[in-house]
């Protein structure tokens, strides 16, 4: 019980630093207004719905730039000995990356339901379709989206981690981040036939938890930060 208090308090601490960073609310304000301006760049709009196009841009846009939020953050703070403080507490460090990684992925939740719900308003008014197809199209995209960025920001905690340049690992977290999370999300594209919300759900989660279960045997091994 105590465990789950501690980490609760991790949580809701590393909250409040993400949200109020000024990434965060340009991914806040930025990724449900590019939802709505595709309406104006989205080839064949008559009969594509635009929220596929949402959930793929959702996807890599969010995905990359909270990687490369969660990763300078951790790079930064070892550089600055701030995980020393910890030796004092009765934290472990399993908690502090498990804290981390929800509190990143609490607030790219929201910044992607606004999205997504941004593309079937548009959806309903500039073609009509059904709102029980919208729902179902988007449901997909939504989970496609967000396991997207599940696995991006779990391989940003892991250069965060092995990196000690800040700059060597937003670039790592940009280019392997994006390249690795799009196993999720190309496939769906490509093979009409795949079960899209089972694939990415396994997909997504499989890969995040590999990563995260990595990058904490090797945070926890280290004897300084």
């Amino acid at each position: 019980m105590m465990g789950k208090s501690k980490l609760g308090l991790l949580y809701l601490d590393e909250l409040k630093g993400y949200y109020k960073s000024k990434l965060m609310l340009v991914l806040w304000i930025g990724l449900p207004l590019l939802s709505f301006l595709m309406q104006y760049l989205q080839p064949n709009a008559e009969e594509i719905p635009l929220s596929i196009f949402v959930a793929i841009l959702v996807g890599s846009i969010g995905g990359t730039l909270s990687s490369v939020l969660i990763s300078t953050t951790i790079t930064s703070e070892r550089n600055r000995n701030v995980y020393d403080l910890f030796l004092i507490r009765p934290v472990k460090r399993w908690e502090i990356i498990i804290a981390k990684y929800f509190a990143v992925l609490t607030c790219l939740l929201f910044a992607v339901v606004i999205s997504v719900v941004m593309g079937i308003i548009v959806d309903i008014i500039k073609i009509g379709t059904p709102i029980s197809e919208l729902l179902k199209i988007n449901a997909q995209s939504l989970i496609v989206a967000f396991m997207s960025i599940c696995i991006a920001c779990s391989i940003g905690i892991f250069f965060g981690i092995i990196i000690n340049s800040v700059a060597v690992s937003a670039v790592l977290s940009v280019y392997l981040g994006n390249q690795i999370s799009a196993i999720v999300i190309l496939p769906t594209v490509l093979i009409p036939e795949i079960n899209v919300i089972f694939y990415a759900i396994l997909v997504g989660v499989g890969v995040s938890i590999l990563i995260l279960a990595i990058s904490i045997i090797i945070f926890s091994k280290k004897s300084q930060y």
